[in-house]
This record gives C-alpha cells, sequence and structure tokens, in this order.
C-alpha cells in the first residue's frame, strides 16, 4: 500500500458531485474455498473513477451480507487481489456466515479523494458471488523492537490473529522493558512477516502524521516520550492500521499469602523471548483460591474466568475480559504464566 502526499486545496477544485465519474464493478466467480487452495489468488475489477480534477483515488472495497457490510481492503488502482483465505475470513469473522457452509455474498466499491474527508462515492452497482467457506487456520507475525533490548529479530515475539482469517492481530508486550528504553529516545520497532529482514515488514511512514498507513521501510512505529511501560498493540492488515492500548502495568490479585488476601497486587513480568508474562511465585493456603488479573492495578479492567481449555497451549486456559474470580486446583505455590500474544489471551497455572 503506497500513501500520497497532501493534496494543496488551493491548487485543486472539484468538479460538482452531479460530474462525477463512479466506479462499476465487474463481475467474478463462485469461490470454493478449502485448506489446498487458500493461498490461490482472487481479483476484483471496476472501472475508474473521476472526481473532476486531477487528484489520487483511495478504492474501498466491501462484501456485504443481509445489511451487514465488511471492508475487504483498499487500493490506490482500479483492482484489488485478495487470497481465498483472506476472503474466507472476512465472510465468517466479519460477516457471521459459519465455517464450512454456502453463502451468497454482495460486492461492492466506494471511491474518495485520498487524504481528505471528502465525502466517499458508491459504485453504482454490486456484484453477488457464492462462497464455500472453511474452518481457517491462525495466521501469525512477528514484532521487533529495542524492548527486545537491542533488535534481536532471530528471537522476535510471534503473535496470532484473533480468529483465522480476521488479519487483525494482538500482543502484550513490556515496550520500556525494565528501562532498557529511554522515552525521550525511543528507537522503536517494527512488525515482520517472519524473523528475518526479508519479506514483508512494517514501519512508520513518515508521508502521514499518524500510524494510519504502515510500509515496508527503514522506518520504526515509536511511541516517543509519552511513552508508558506496557501495550496492547492491534495490527490490522486487512486496513492497514495499527493502535496501541497503553498499560502501566498488568497484575495479579486474590486470596494468595503475597497479596494479603485482596490488597496488593503481585506485578507480571514479561519475558521477550519466551513471549510470555510470569507471576510469582505466590501461595495459596486453607483452601483460599481464587485470583484475578488486572490492568493498572485497577479493577476497571480485569481478567478472569479461566474454565475453558487453550487448543494451542498446553495446560492453558482461555482469560475473559471483564470474567469471573479463577481458582487454582487446590493449595500449593503456583507460577503463573499468561500468554499474551494470542486472543483471547491464556493462563498457565504451574504448581511448584
Amino acid at each position: 500500500m503506497l500513501c500520497s502526499c497532501e493534496i494543496d486545496w488551493d491548487k485543486t477544485t472539484l468538479s460538482d458531485s452531479t460530474a462525477y465519474v463512479v466506479p462499476v464493478v465487474t463481475s467474478v466467480g463462485d469461490i470454493v474455498v478449502n485448506g489446498d487452495n487458500s493461498g490461490e489468488q482472487v481479483t476484483f475489477l471496476w472501472s475508474e473513477a473521476s472526481f473532476g480534477a486531477p487528484v489520487q483515488i483511495l478504492y474501498s472495497l466491501y462484501f456485504e451480507k443481509d445489511g451487514t457490510s465488511a471492508l475487504a481492503g483498499t487500493s490506490y488502482v482500479n483492482e484489488l487481489t485478495l487470497t481465498k483465505a483472506d476472503i474466507n475470513g472476512i465472510v465468517v469473522n466479519s460477516l457471521g456466515v459459519k465455517a464450512n457452509e454456502a453463502a451468497d455474498i454482495n460486492a461492492y466499491v466506494e471511491a474518495k479523494v485520498a487524504n481528505t474527508n471528502t465525502d466517499p462515492v458508491r459504485s453504482t452497482n454490486s456484484i453477488s458471488f457464492n462462497i464455500q467457506t472453511f474452518k481457517a487456520k491462525l495466521n501469525f507475525l512477528y514484532i521487533c523492537g529495542q524492548f527486545q533490548n537491542g533488535w534481536d529479530v532471530a528471537n522476535a515475539p510471534q503473535f496470532w490473529e484473533t480468529g483465522g482469517g480476521t488479519r487483525i492481530y494482538k500482543v502484550l508486550i513490556d515496550y520500556l522493558a525494565a528501562g532498557t528504553i529511554v522515552p525521550g529516545e525511543d528507537q522503536g520497532f517494527k512488525i515482520l512477516s517472519q524473523r528475518a529482514w526479508a519479506g514483508d515488514y512494517w514501519g512508520y511512514d513518515g508521508l502521514t502524521p499518524d500510524w494510519s498507513c504502515p510500509e515496508n521501510n527503514d522506518k520504526n512505529f515509536q511511541f516517543g516520550s509519552a511513552a508508558v511501560e506496557n501495550y496492547l498493540i492491534t495490527v490490522n492488515l486487512g486496513k492497514m492500521t495499527i493502535s496501541a492500548e497503553g498499560i502501566k502495568a498488568i497484575s495479579l490479585i486474590g486470596e494468595f499469602e503475597e497479596s494479603g488476601g485482596w490488597k496488593n497486587d503481585v506485578d507480571l513480568v514479561y519475558d521477550c523471548v519466551e513471549n510470555v508474562w510470569t507471576g510469582g511465585p505466590v501461595t495459596f493456603s486453607g483452601g483460599a483460591s481464587e485470583f484475578l488479573i488486572h490492568y493498572d492495578h485497577d479493577w476497571a479492567t480485569k481478567l478472569g474466568t479461566a474454565t475453558k481449555a487453550s487448543d494451542d497451549v498446553e495446560n492453558g486456559f482461555e482469560l475473559v475480559e471483564g470474567g469471573e474470580n479463577m481458582k487454582v486446583p487446590g493449595d500449593g505455590t503456583y507460577l503463573m504464566k499468561i500468554y499474551g500474544n494470542r486472543t483471547p489471551m491464556v493462563i498457565v497455572m504451574e504448581k511448584q
């Protein structure tokens, strides 16, 4: 994806909206997706739009079913190529079609002047295609940066899609890494498709004042002097955006002895090599067994429940935001391990 420079509106005048040329979408055939062909590509085509002036146009392709629309991707030319896996992910995760079922999907295009707040125009038509979906495996990315204490690309932490084919990825990291970054000298991080400086990787695009256009270049994402200790980072490859929620602390609180009975938090510590957060060991005795995970030593955000076993982490249980108190299996001393590189996050209670 490329980003354009800002337009000088003093020198550019759009036509009256009645004179705009609106795109027309070309039909595609039916799509069957399975584990063997998910890498095959489908190209969506449409005619060029015009706003009566020499401006760069951003096209957005949408899929629609039963009144619900989902962005499939954007392009600065009059076509967009998606893999069958990408299409499957959008249909299953955003439009509510179940895996291994067939559905009729509509597609349309919107066009607007790039890098402006002008209203988009919608294609004069929408097309319909039938898709046979499948249950997709989770894809993954990597994050590499100074928080590793030295840009160790060979051990870049891996993180996973929120669901098969969503193209949305989340990871919780300790960005200041126990003092290895001075906020005023922020060296930042990059997102990578593999543990090597090859293939796709993304950094900050200096043509825009925010993080809305990741691009394969040599600049880094940064938080600057306002950086807090930890971040839950979200990468959306469908929209090509990245965002982050700053979190000052992640901690345990509960009936264990070190907490003093729901009184004191025990902070979790991030290991960027193992890509896991650890808390404790903490000791439960006398039948006391309950605990929760806090953000910012506050009850506003808590993680709990942990009754559903993880399909991906051995002996792990899925965490639920806002969930009920968790319980250890019995009296004893436990090391808590939190896997913040998947959705939902997973906890492992290791008895010592």
